[in-house]
């Protein structure tokens, strides 16, 4: 072990870490939840799918990131009826977007969200409305754990464009009123 990193262990050892205990997708549900945005936990992919039947209105077009098999394997699964789709590369992004998240960061109540094949960054930021399906098993303690399994998932190839949401967007900047949604969902 070099000197530097010797350094940056004995740092690394003595830095406070958040400490988050019990269910982390519950404190990933509340963390949202104070930051404005909606979480809705399902049991399986079948109540995840019958969820966004239910959450679509009839006459909106729903875009998807066309390149995620476990989204594609949701939305064929048997349920009710699904307004029309369509992938994101080919939309205007009006409409409900869908996409899935890299992880969920309890601490935070941040997505980490990335541009990939069929899923542009813009489907995230310029829809109506966004929905992001995380597993279970992807919600992550803290931002350390987000960031092992970054290096874990893309070793050197990290995307330029990650980014932790967390919460809709919202401004108190015109007229100090505050207002949600006013840089899209």
């Amino acid at each position: 072990m070099s000197t530097r990193d010797a350094a940056y262990a004995a740092i690394a050892a003595t830095r406070p870490r958040v400490q988050v205990t019990g269910d982390v997708v519950e404190q990933f549900m509340a963390q949202l939840g104070k930051q404005g945005g909606q979480c809705h936990r399902v049991r399986d992919d079948g109540a995840a799918r019958a969820w966004l039947a239910s959450l679509a209105r009839a006459d909106e077009t729903l875009i998807l990131s066309t390149e995620d098999r476990w989204l594609q394997r949701v939305l064929t699964l048997p349920g009710p009826a699904l307004p029309r789709c369509v992938p994101a590369a080919s939309s205007p992004l009006s409409g409900l977007a869908l996409t899935t998240a890299i992880a969920a960061v309890a601490e935070t109540g941040s997505l980490l969200l990335h541009p990939r094949a069929g899923a542009p960054m813009g489907l995230n930021f310029l829809s109506d409305r966004l929905v992001v399906l995380v597993r279970a098993a992807d919600v992550l303690r803290n931002l350390e754990d987000l960031w092992v399994r970054v290096r874990a998932e893309f070793g050197v190839d990290t995307p330029r464009a990650l980014s932790l949401v967390s919460g809709p967007s919202s401004s108190g900047d015109i007229g100090m009123q505050f207002a949600t949604g006013v840089h899209g969902p």
